[in-house]
């Protein structure tokens, strides 16, 4: 059975794609809020691109059945839907490793978001590259628990935090 972190996350995930078609993308999200704010985009939404192909049902059926993986020039909001739903599966295997998703920040134009992650006792940003991909984004979640466990994620620090608190830069790695 779902968590409650899981089930909010699956919630947001859903939001993120039907919003995201009409123009709106996450801004910020809090998982022990439980709070999601989204912002109107300047630009009108681009089209969902799928790596497989749409799926046969449409709608958040669709996605909940079948494969609905975006292709690595989908756009923005549809790589955080995918970021979000698979964060939803794997929110309660991170937190048996110590590793708690807190949270979401998209800045206004940017192609990537910041994920707020505690490791032990460390507060993190994990940067994730969302649009102008050149690969899918694949199993972001069992990415970032193997990151996690393995202590890799320090390969991945960049030179200077944001705002006190250390980036762990994947664009170009997840």
């Amino acid at each position: 059975m779902a968590g409650p972190d899981s089930l909010f996350l699956g919630r947001c995930a859903e939001a993120a794609f039907t919003l995201g078609l009409d123009g709106f993308l996450v801004s910020t999200l809090s998982v022990p809020a439980r709070s999601i704010t989204f912002r109107a985009s300047e630009q009108p939404a681009p089209p969902p691109v799928y790596e497989q192909g749409e799926p046969p049902v449409p709608g958040p059926a669709g996605r909940r059945t079948d494969d609905w993986q975006p292709a690595a020039d989908a756009p923005l909001w549809m790589n955080t839907a995918w970021l979000l739903d698979d964060l939803a599966a794997s929110i309660t295997p991170l937190a048996e490793d110590q590793v708690q998703a807190l949270g979401l920040e998209a800045p206004p134009g940017a192609d990537w978001c910041d994920l707020s992650v505690r490791d032990g006792d460390s507060l993190l940003r994990v940067r994730i590259q969302l649009a102008g991909r050149r690969e899918p984004l694949e199993f972001p979640g069992m990415f970032l628990r193997e990151l996690f466990t393995e202590g890799r994620y320090r390969d991945h620090l960049a030179a200077e935090p944001d705002r006190g608190v250390p980036v762990v830069d994947l664009r170009g790695t997840l």
